[in-house]
C-alpha cells in the first residue's frame, strides 16, 4: 500500500512539472519575484546614449526600491517587477528593430516596472553595474553609483503615484476608439468614459483616435488621404519625407485602406487596390512605411516554422491559386475571438477570375508593445450565458466593470463576485462599427487620461443613461 502510495506521488509530481511549464517558450521565461529580491536595486545614472550626443536623459537618475521607482520625475510608490529571462539579440529585434548580432544567444534579464498594473519601463540587467534602457528607438546604458537611494537627493515638486492606493480606488478612465463607414468614407471617433466607485460619471466623445504611450498622449487622424500621427504631450508631428509622402500618395489614389487596431506601438491597416486587400503591422511612428512588420519580426524567428505549418494547412484547402506570396509574413493583422486577441495571417488567392482572400487565426497571442491589457475575469462561456447576443467582451483591470459588444451597441455592466451585475449604460453603434482601440487606467492615472482628453480635443458631452 505504502510502495502505491509513493508511486502515485511520484506521478503527481511529474505531471505538475510538465503542466507548470507548458505556457512557457524556451526563448522567454517569465517569472514575478517576490519584490524584495528584485535584480536591479538601488540607484542607476544614464552615461550616454547611442548616436545622441545631445539627450536630456543623460544624466538622469533611476531609482529602484522593493516597492518604489523614480525616473527623475514621478515617484512610483506601490510598485511591481516583472522578470523575463530573453535571448538579448532577438529581443532587441523583435521589440525594438534594433539588430544586435554580437549578443546573439546571450540570455539576460529584462526587469519590467508596473504601477497599478500600466507598463512603464523595461530594463536590460547587463552585470551587477550597467543596465539598458531602449526609449524612443534609442539605447540608454546606465550605471550603478549607489546600492541605496537618498530622498534628500529628490528633486522637489515631483508627481506621487501611489499602485497601492490606487489599487483600491475605483476611479477608472476608459478610451474606445470606434472606426465607422458612412457614404463610402471610413470615420473614427475616440469615446472616453470616466467611472467612480461603481457609477460612470461623464462621457466624452471627440473625432479621430486619441491614445495614451508611454510618452504621452497621441492622436491620429486622416489629411489629405495620409495617416497623420501627432504626440500631442510634446507637440511633435511625425515628419514625413518627400519620398514615403509621394509613394503613399500613389498608393492611396487608388486603396481602399482603414485602420483595423491601434495598439501601443503598432497599427494594424487593411489596405486594398480595389482587387487585392492586404493586412499589414506598421509602428505608430511611422504609419505610413510601404512594408509591414514580418511575424517574425513581432514575435521571434522560432514562430516562422509553426506560422509556416497553419498556412500550409489552410492551401491544402483553397480552392485556388496563391498570390502575394512575397508578402506572407507580412499580410498579417489581430482578430478577437472569446473576447481575447490574437494574431491572424492572411492569404490572398485567385479562383477563376475571382480574387479574395481568406484569413486563419494562428493562435498567437500578440506581443505587449501591441496589447498590453487583455484579460477578462469573466469567462467568455459564462458572459454568453448571460447576454447570448454578446459579440464580444473586455473587463477592467480592477475587475469592476465590463464592456459587452452587441450588434448596434456598446453596454457597460457592473462586476460583482466576478459576474455581470446591473447595467451602467449604453453607446449605441451602427452596423458595420469596430471597436479598433480601447485602454484602461485605473486609479490616478484615471485624472491624467481625462484632463489631457479635454485638453487636447474638442468633444461632445454624451449621457449614456439616455443613449
Amino acid at each position: 500500500m505504502r510502495k502505491k502510495s509513493l508511486i502515485l506521488l511520484m506521478i503527481f509530481f511529474i505531471l505538475v512539472s510538465f503542466t507548470g511549464c507548458s505556457n512557457f517558450s524556451s526563448s522567454q521565461k517569465v517569472k514575478a519575484p517576490k519584490n524584495k529580491s528584485i535584480p536591479i536595486r538601488g540607484t542607476y545614472k544614464v552615461e550616454d546614449v547611442d548616436e545622441y550626443k545631445n539627450d536630456d536623459v543623460i544624466g538622469k537618475s533611476f531609482v529602484f526600491k522593493e516597492d518604489e521607482f523614480w525616473d527623475g520625475v514621478d515617484r512610483f510608490i506601490g510598485v511591481n517587477y516583472k522578470i523575463k529571462i530573453v535571448d538579448m539579440s532577438e529581443y532587441l529585434l523583435n521589440g525594438y528593430k534594433i539588430k544586435n548580432n554580437i549578443d546573439k544567444g546571450r540570455e539576460v534579464q529584462v526587469v519590467s516596472v508596473l504601477s497599478n498594473g500600466n507598463f512603464l519601463y523595461d530594463f536590460i540587467k547587463i552585470n551587477e553595474e550597467l543596465i539598458m534602457l531602449v526609449y524612443n528607438k534609442k539605447v540608454y546604458r546606465l550605471k550603478k553609483i549607489n546600492e541605496e537611494y537618498n530622498l534628500s537627493s529628490w528633486r522637489r515638486n515631483i508627481n506621487i503615484f501611489n499602485s497601492k492606493k490606487d489599487t483600491l480606488s475605483k476611479d477608472i478612465a476608459l478610451y474606445i476608439g470606434i472606426r465607422s463607414k458612412k457614404d463610402g468614407n471610413y470615420q473614427y471617433k475616440t469615446f472616453y468614459i470616466g467611472a467612480s466607485n461603481e457609477e460612470i460619471k461623464e462621457t466624452y466623445v471627440t473625432d479621430n483616435i486619441f491614445f495614451p504611450r508611454k510618452n504621452g498622449f497621441w492622436k491620429i487622424d486622416f489629411e489629405d488621404s495620409q495617416i497623420k500621427v501627432n504626440n500631442l504631450s510634446k507637440g511633435q508631428e511625425k515628419v514625413i519625407n518627400k519620398r514615403e509622402e509621394a509613394l503613399f500618395a500613389q498608393r492611396m489614389a487608388k486603396n481602399n485602406m482603414y485602420i483595423d487596431f491601434v495598439g501601443n506601438d503598432c497599427i494594424v491597416i487593411n489596405e486594398g487596390d480595389g482587387l487585392v486587400e492586404r493586412l499589414k503591422i506598421v509602428p505608430v511612428d511611422s504609419p505610413m512605411q510601404q512594408n509591414g512588420i514580418s511575424i517574425m519580426d513581432l514575435l521571434g524567428v522560432s514562430y516562422k516554422q509553426k506560422f509556416d505549418e497553419q498556412r500550409e494547412g489552410v492551401l491544402r484547402e483553397l480552392d485556388g491559386e496563391e498570390i502575394n506570396k512575397e508578402i506572407k509574413y507580412e499580410n498579417i493583422g489581430l482578430v478577437r475571438k472569446d473576447g481575447s486577441y490574437f494574431l491572424k495571417g492572411r492569404i490572398n488567392y485567385k479562383s477563376g477570375s475571382t480574387i479574395s482572400y481568406i484569413d486563419f487565426n494562428t493562435g498567437f497571442f500578440p506581443p505587449s508593445n501591441m496589447v498590453m491589457y487583455d484579460t477578462l475575469c469573466i469567462s467568455f462561456k459564462d458572459l454568453k450565458n448571460s447576454i447570448p447576443r454578446a459579440i464580444d467582451a473586455y473587463t477592467s483591470p480592477n475587475k469592476d466593470i465590463a464592456v459587452v459588444v452587441l450588434p448596434n451597441c456598446i453596454n457597460f455592466y457592473r462586476i460583482k463576485n466576478q459576474k455581470l451585475s446591473e447595467k451602467m449604460g449604453e453607446i449605441k453603434t451602427s452596423q458595420g462599427d469596430k471597436i479598433v482601440m480601447l485602454e484602461w487606467a485605473v486609479g490616478g492615472y484615471s485624472q491624467v487620461w481625462r484632463d489631457n482628453f479635454i485638453k487636447n480635443n474638442s468633444v461632445e458631452v454624451l449621457n449614456l443613461s439616455n443613449n
